[in-house]
């Protein structure tokens, strides 16, 4: 003990040196004591230390290995690290890593870097540390000077190392295998594995061979390995530590960093939120435990002898949980991990696509399936995509079409891509069903088996009562399910997910049959708002998009609500008067709505919270899962935090059975019916109260909280109870024994020490003379008061007692605390239904909210649709809400369907606000079907079924598409799918093409649009266009006003055009663009030549359209004599 405090309290061995930065010693090189200038930036290394000692050991070439008994290490030279005191042992410390070999491997040279020093004042220079690649070669460094051999002066040359895992012959490019020996250029290469040769692990010390053991499996993964109270990062893992978590090479000859246990959420998260992936190591029993098993197996080799660990969870972006070490985020985003299966959609579909998905966010374990038939651009798939954005993409190795690796590479080139093997890992839809059946649902003959859930019911064969047989249509979405289920069980998540068991049908939007057919109960109809509808109105991503602007949201699970309601505006008249009705009060009624947001504000994420409480109090994970095995050493601090996180809960839930009360007058049906009980008329809200008292009076909580423990009162738990007793019971019968004692010696006698040293007989020196043979002697304080301390076979046996009946306290209370998770978990409906109002509820104040701080607003009227009437949308000055300046924004109002005239053929100058009055149309319609107030004066429409939009001029290179093919796919969607319900905003179609070409398209895609009836505003340069059409009654002209002054026919440099930024009715004369082409600073002389040609090019123009007009004005007979004039004229 001694020497270990010395060693503590010497300089050199401190926590910072710890994690100093130190490759393999060679002899003649001294550290630095610039102390690590040069990590990377990231984690502050202050925070990493630990704050127990650890025992120091020699990190070896050749692993770890655990051993039953102790011993003291003896530090190498320049090997040093904490020495761990003896009284905060975990049993398992590193002398595991003892070296085989202790003798200094060869110096390897490379290329020499530098520590870095920072500068001084003075202006001298310092060496620069560098980390140099495996690439450089060696050979270079051999024409490098030597480094300098002075320990004393100046800065140190440190040479850079070749760690012992960039040197292993089965890492190399060339030899590497998957753990099926499938080579690196073989098409069944598994990248997720190893191949370790077994003649390698036979050179390693027990832990580190476990270490290659579980790399091998998992070898994509970064390895946080439990040794002690710590988690150690090996070879390439701690390579990695460095580079993006700034730690610090320990000493030895391969790669080594490492940090405590209650460093994990912040370096596991930090890795997650860069890309990779990190699996968690723990052990999964303690020495005494390997010396029982030892014992029991009648096994004793170096192997056998080592703690056992196990890997309990892989974590990843798309596959995030929370719990004990891992608290939840800030963030309401979801994370999505999203399955893809496909095949041809078959006969009659040219070109189209039949996809099968599944996708999930594992923070709240509901599934949602779907499979449907798409078109050639994968319309429906990349709506889904932009709906739900994937952070981790799941997929069918070599079975991916053109297509969905065009997506791929385009919109998903962020994201993590998958490769599954088919059948092994991306399951078949039998297989799916079988493993559901047989561990989740069971047989329809098994007392245990749940139902089938409604959502996977309408996916089975109604011949199959077992339903272990797919519908024919729904192979493919189980089959994706499948994908998703492997990919869990990888990652060790399938007990805590697949359990929870919520699942929900995906259908598109725009898919009313397949909505139909399978009878959906909620069945609500929802505008469409594809992929390129979402990006160009800007309605979820920025700061300036539809639904930063709208979101006023106080819960997190109230912020997703909104995000899907901004995505799937309702296509129902009754929902949308219902919630306009419902914000109208609220805006109405300030006291009420800043009461009301003033409770949610104060609630925590209730959502995830549920499924965070369900996987706690899961029995099955308990008894089966590794995380029910692991060795914690912070488990009293997780214990606290579950405990804190359930009363959190429990107090969410608590202040929100205020809300009938709140709610009590409201005259709003919508508020009425998400507020008011179910014993009310009209409110469906859960009656909760007698659920959170039981929970509130079942255990003390402010003790619970302080210890981590929960303890029930007297009375709730016989088993806890029986314990208790059996415990009083011992203390009772010692009482008696001591008054025994007591009599014996003729004196007062006390119990002395505490855990496994408790009830020695302490007795005052005096009295104890009487010991006899049956007395032992454990210990004495001499003096003036001296005692005397024994242990008895009594004392013994009572403490034998105490131990054993603590321990089945222990295991109760840890068991308790499970079964209050369950308790709480088995009214899991109930709990979600009131989420689900409430988040509703937080919606509808968030758009009151925003309407009552957004000035001048009005709630769109919504009209019934008349086959007569037609189609209408009138807009009377309004604003775009997602405007910086709105005080500045110009208001607009258009009127489409009025007399007829559904489309709008807009035209105006370069810059006057075009594509934003089109926009702005765009986004006022969708907030009218979602409910909320809209900035105008007025607004009357009928329901449109789908916007579609084709605005702005981008090309794709990573598709290989230029912009006019990327007009033309998106145009192309809308004559196929657009309905005389859509609304449809096209802007400046054809200008990525010859004029006339652009003009020709552009006036058939007009004339279609007319022949449609669906409002449309199609913006335009082409005036020609405007001269076809100014005729035709379905189509009105408009434009976008400007004031010219200085117009002059000869210098257009001289000119001024300002903006109005106001519809008008009736065409544009010009476009004006020798007004950008100033307004861009283009040279004068370059722009009047510009306009010497341009007025060349509309002389000939408008010869060609005089001539035109003239014949069609004239009498045949004059044309045909004119004609013959013209063959006898000699030119």
């Amino acid at each position: 003990m001694s020497k270990n405090k010395d060693k503590l309290n010497t300089s050199s061995n401190t926590l910072f040196n710890y994690f100093a930065k130190s490759p393999a010693t060679t002899p003649k090189l001294k550290p630095s004591s610039s102390g690590g200038a040069g990590t990377p930036k990231a984690v502050k290394q202050e925070k990493v230390t630990p704050s127990p000692a650890r025992k120091e050991s020699v990190v070896p070439d050749k692993v770890p290995k655990d051993e039953e008994d102790e011993e003291e290490v003896q530090p190498m030279k320049k090997r040093r690290r904490i020495i761990m005191d003896e009284s905060e042992d975990d049993g398992d410390d590193d002398s595991e890593n003892k070296v085989k070999n202790e003798k200094t491997p060869p110096k390897v040279i490379q290329l020499a870097a530098f520590k870095r020093v920072e500068t001084p004042k003075n202006g001298g220079e310092s060496p620069v540390q560098k980390k140099i690649k495996l690439e450089v070669g060696v050979e270079a460094a051999k024409e490098l000077p030597a480094a300098k051999e002075d320990d004393d002066d100046g800065p140190v040359l440190e040479e850079p190392t070749i760690w012992l895992h960039q040197k292993l012959d089965f890492l190399k490019p060339d030899k590497i295998k998957d753990i099926q020996g499938n080579k690196a250029n073989s098409e069944k290469y598994d990248t997720r594995t190893l191949f370790v040769p077994e003649s390698y692990l036979a050179t390693l010390t027990p832990a580190m061979r476990q270490w290659w053991e579980l790399k091998s499996r998992h070898y994509d993964c970064v390895l946080f390995f439990k040794v002690g109270k710590f988690y150690e990062l090996y070879h390439m893992d701690a390579s990695v530590g460095v580079k993006e978590l700034g730690f610090s090479y320990m000493k030895g000859e391969f790669a080594h960093s490492g940090f405590p246990e209650q460093a994990y959420e912040r370096m596991a998260t930090s890795l997650v939120e860069r890309g990779y992936k990190v699996a968690r190591v723990e052990q999964t029993e303690t020495p005494d435990m390997m010396s029982e098993r030892c014992k029991k197996n009648k096994t004793n080799s170096k192997y056998d002898k080592v703690v056992k660990r196990e890997i309990c969870q892989v974590s990843l972006k798309g596959t995030e949980v929370y719990g004990q070490q891992v608290q939840m985020t800030q963030s309401a985003d979801p994370n999505y991990m999203l399955a893809i299966a496909e095949r041809s959609a078959g006969k009659g579909k040219s070109g189209g696509v039949r996809y099968g998905v599944c996708f999930i966010d594992t923070s709240l374990g509901i599934f949602h399936l779907g499979e449907f038939d798409d078109d050639g651009q994968a319309s429906r798939l990349l709506t889904l995509l932009s709906h739900y954005a994937p952070a981790l993409v799941l997929h069918e190795r070599s079975l991916v079409s053109p297509g969905i690796h065009q997506i791929f590479k385009t919109v998903l080139a962020g994201v993590r891509k998958e490769p599954l093997t088919n059948e092994s890992q991306f399951w078949s839809a039998e297989k799916t069903l079988k493993y559901l059946a047989e561990n989740h649902y069971g047989s329809s003959s098994d007392e245990k088996s749940a139902k089938w859930p409604e959502a996977v019911r309408c996916l089975l064969d109604k011949n199959d009562h077992l339903g272990l047989t797919p519908n024919e249509d729904s192979e493919l979405s189980l089959k994706a399910l499948g994908g998703c289920i492997w990919y869990l069980k990888r990652c060790l998540l399938d007990q805590q997910i697949v359990a929870l068991a919520k699942f929900e049908l995906y259908i598109p939007p725009d898919d009313n049959v397949t909505r139909k057919q399978l009878k959906i109960s909620n069945s609500n109809r929802f505008m469409v708002l594809d992929a390129i509808t979402l990006s160009n109105l800007r309605l979820t991503d920025g700061e300036l998009s539809l639904l930063n602007r709208l979101d006023h949201c106080c819960t997190k699970f109230g912020k997703r609500l909104l995000h899907h309601w901004v995505c799937s505006p309702s296509c129902e008249r009754e929902i949308i008067i219902q919630r306009q009705d419902a914000i109208k009060e609220l805006v109405e009624d300030i006291n009420l709505l800043q009461d009301v947001r003033q409770i949610l504000g104060e609630l925590p994420d209730l959502e995830r919270m549920l499924a965070q409480i369900h996987s706690f109090g899961n029995a099955e994970r308990m008894k089966n899962h590794p995380d029910g095995r692991a060795i914690l050493y912070e488990e009293q601090t997780y214990s606290k935090k579950k405990i804190q996180d359930f009363i959190c809960t429990l107090r969410g839930f608590k202040a929100l059975t205020r809300l009938p009360e709140l709610f009590a007058g409201v005259k709003s049906d919508l508020l009425i019916r998400l507020t008011q009980l179910a014993s009310k008329s009209g409110g469906i809200f859960p009656d909760m109260a007698s659920k959170i008292s039981f929970f509130e009076e079942s255990f003390d909580h402010e003790a619970a909280l302080k210890t981590g423990v929960i303890a029930p009162e007297k009375g709730l738990d016989t088993e806890y109870d029986a314990v208790q007793r059996d415990i009083q019971g011992i203390l009772d019968e010692l009482e008696e024994y001591k008054r025994k004692q007591e009599k014996y010696f003729g004196c007062k006698i006390d119990f002395f020490g505490s855990d496994k040293k408790r009830f020695q007989l302490e007795i005052p020196e005096g009295a104890a003379k009487k010991a006899n043979s049956g007395y032992s002697l454990e210990g004495q304080k001499k003096g003036k008061n001296g005692v005397k301390r024994y242990h008895t076979d009594e004392t013994r046996e009572f403490l034998k007692r105490m131990m054993q009946t603590e321990d089945q306290r222990k295991a109760v209370l840890k068991d308790l605390a499970r079964r209050i998770f369950e308790k709480f978990s088995s009214a899991y409906d109930m709990w979600k239904t009131c989420v689900d109002l409430v988040g509703t509820l937080d919606v509808l104040t968030a758009l009151a909210e925003f309407g009552r701080s957004s000035g001048s607003t009005c709630f769109p009227e919504i009209l019934d649709s008349d086959e007569e009437k037609g189609q209408i949308f009138e807009l009377s000055e309004g604003i775009h809400p997602c405007v910086s300046d709105p005080e500045n924004y110009i208001p607009n109002g258009v009127s489409l369907g009025q007399h007829g005239t559904r489309l709008i053929l807009l035209t105006g100058p370069n810059m006057g606000g075009k594509s934003t009055l089109m926009r702005q149309v765009g986004v006022l319609a969708i907030m009218a079907q979602i409910g909320a107030p809209i900035p105008a004066e007025s607004c009357r429409l009928t329901l449109i079924d789908r916007i579609f939009t084709r605005l702005g001029a981008n090309d794709d290179i990573m598709a290989g598409h230029s912009t006019f093919l990327v007009e033309l796919n998106e145009t192309s969607t809308i004559l196929k799918h657009a309905t005389e319900k859509s609304l449809v905003l096209l802007d400046e179609l054809g200008r990525g093409t010859a004029t006339y070409d652009g003009t020709s398209i552009a006036g058939a895609v007009v004339q279609f649009l007319a022949d449609l009836k669906c409002r449309s505003m199609f913006s335009t340069h082409y005036h020609n266009l405007v001269d076809n059409f100014e005729r035709d009654e379905r189509i009105l002209l408009g434009h976008m006003a400007c004031m010219v002054e200085k117009e002059d026919d000869e210098d257009p440099t001289q000119e001024t055009v300002t903006f109005l930024y106001k519809y008008a009715p009736g065409s544009c004369p010009k476009s004006y663009g020798f007004n950008a082409a100033k307004l861009a600073g283009m040279p004068p002389q370059i722009i009047k030549r510009a306009y010497e040609l341009s007025k060349t090019v509309e002389a000939e123009a408008l010869k060609r359209k005089t001539f035109t007009k003239s014949l069609l004005q004239a009498d045949r007979t004059e044309v045909q004599d004119l004609l013959r004039k013209l063959k006898g004229c000699r030119l």
